[in-house]
């Protein structure tokens, strides 16, 4: 027994001393490859043995004859072994191997296993196995339609992916020293994009100094096998700033296809006092009651001023550049400039409800199928709409008294259901139901409308003809019962 124990013994301030073979870390040069590319891993190996303080550690424990061998797919081409050589005690080293990814290898996920081996006492063997990403990802190519950007513009700007899909593919503009934002926006919504499309971005540059700057486009997407990427792209423009340094702020909602109150105030950021400043509207898609333009009279170097006008419109609701001529007069000369002036423009959004019931009409204690008929009156698509009910005598017998419709064209009408009960105890008579609808709007906003309803409530009834003709039935019966039975016995008597 004690020979043993001493065998052991020895064993384990033998192995003490052994070098150690580890393999620390590993690298591959990106995060996916397409097909046809080529690529690198890198692998860390280290020998961490220290001799410990005893009198018989042999100082020297080095790592000799160090190799590594690969085990990879048909579809990953890479070297099958490669020598690394002696690593002294306490030294590492680290192994680059090249690989191309085949030109019909399929998009996933591919192992490359690796074997670490070395001789010093005792053989050592490590393993490790290190994920390659395989992916068709996208290329993008950017094209504005111009390449000038003058104040807040409207640019239609062409993408083409040269590569795989880009999933879920969203823009934004980083936030860095450019000055150029999305206007009225954070983020463009662009979709799944395979091939080529064009979308429209306002950009507004009027923090940008003049000349070429690039702009930064934040891309936010999913490959085609799901990995997600965030990367940078930049587009070179060119800031040239109007001559005229004035902002236009909207002071009230404008309904299109109505009449509304226009009222804007003018800023004036520039460095020279401006005299007798008119403004008229070139687009056919805004006229003016009164008159065929706006006076400002003078505003000082960073001075403001405000007008306002009855003007009828029939633009898209939403944000709008609405193409217009400035005239003023600067150090006593005549200018004129042609510009865009941006107005938001509400929807004339409005809905319709008729009502039905089955059984009709309305009967206290009795069950009915109400039917609530919503239209779009106006003049543009309604989004996630939803009618909503709620009376004193009505209860409701669904689940929820709220009803989804979705989306309504134009003069287009949906009709929703809800199982209502009359209380029996409710007395007849003419009553307030009211029906809320919620939905949004093609200019964005949610909007609310309460249609208060009068419903009128009948007497409970029975199949017979109702509560009266129940009464008149009993009189009837008791009055032969009174006939037969009781006035008979008066006689007999």
């Amino acid at each position: 027994m004690n020979k043993i124990i001493g065998i052991l013994a020895v064993l384990l301030m033998s192995g003490i001393g052994f070098a150690g073979l580890a393999v620390t870390s590993y690298e591959v040069s990106q995060e996916s490859f397409a097909p046809g590319s080529q690529g690198t891993v890198t692998i860390y190996i280290s020998n961490p043995s220290a001799c410990p303080a005893l009198p018989s550690c042999d100082e020297d424990h080095a790592l000799s004859e160090v190799g590594v061998s690969v085990t990879s797919s048909s579809q990953i081409i890479i070297s099958e072994r490669e020598d690394v050589g002696d690593i002294a005690t306490g030294g590492s080293t680290f192994l680059t191997l090249p690989f191309t990814v085949a030109d019909t290898a399929d998009s996933g996920v591919y192992s490359l296993g690796f074997r670490v081996f070395s001789f010093a006492q005792t053989a050592q063997t490590r393993y490790i196995t290190i994920p390659i990403t395989v992916a068709d990802v996208p290329e993008f190519v950017f094209t504005p339609d111009t390449n000038v950007l003058t104040s807040v513009d409207v640019v239609n700007m062409t993408i083409k992916n040269n590569g795989g899909i880009a999933k879920g593919l969203k823009i934004k503009i980083s936030e860095d020293d450019s000055g150029i934002a999305l206007y009225g926006t954070n983020e463009i919504y662009v979709g799944d994009l395979t091939g080529e499309t064009t979308i429209t971005m306002m950009l507004d540059s009027r923090d940008a100094e003049d000349g070429p700057v690039d702009v930064p486009l934040v891309l936010i997407y999913n490959d085609e096998i799901g990995v997600a990427h965030e990367e940078t792209d930049y587009v070179r423009m060119t800031v040239k700033k109007e001559k005229l340094d004035i902002i236009f702020d909207q002071k009230s909602d404008v309904v299109t296809r109505q009449e509304s109150t226009l009222v804007l105030t003018l800023n004036n950021n520039g460095n020279e006092d401006l005299k007798d400043i008119r403004l008229s509207f070139t687009s056919e898609d805004i006229k003016m009651r009164d008159g065929s333009e706006f006076d400002f009279n003078d505003v000082s170097k960073g001075g403001e001023a405000t007008v306002s006008g009855t003007v009828f419109v029939t633009l898209s609701p939403g944000l709008n550049l609405i193409p217009a001529r400035m005239t003023w007069i600067e150090n006593d000369v005549n200018k004129e400039q042609e510009i865009t002036v941006p107005l938001t423009i509400s929807s004339d959004a409005d809905v319709g409800v008729y009502i039905e019931t089955k059984p009709a009409p309305l009967t206290a204690g009795t069950e009915h199928t109400l039917s609530v008929l919503v239209s779009n009156l106006g003049s543009y698509r309604i989004d996630n709409v939803d009618v909503e009910i709620d009376s004193d005598v009505l209860q409701t017998l669904d689940i929820t008294n709220k009803q989804y419709i979705g989306s309504l064209e134009n003069d287009d009408f949906s009709t929703v259901q809800f199982k209502t009960q009359i209380s029996p105890f409710t007395a007849p008579g003419d009553y307030d139901m009211t029906v809320k609808i919620n939905y949004r709007d093609q200019s964005g906003e949610w909007k609310t409308r309460y249609i208060n309803q009068p419903i009128t409530v009948y007497g409970m009834q029975t199949e017979e003809g109702g509560i009266l003709n129940y009464i008149i039935i009993l009189v009837v019966l008791a009055v032969i019962v009174w006939f037969f039975f009781f006035r008979k016995k008066k006689k007999e008597a």
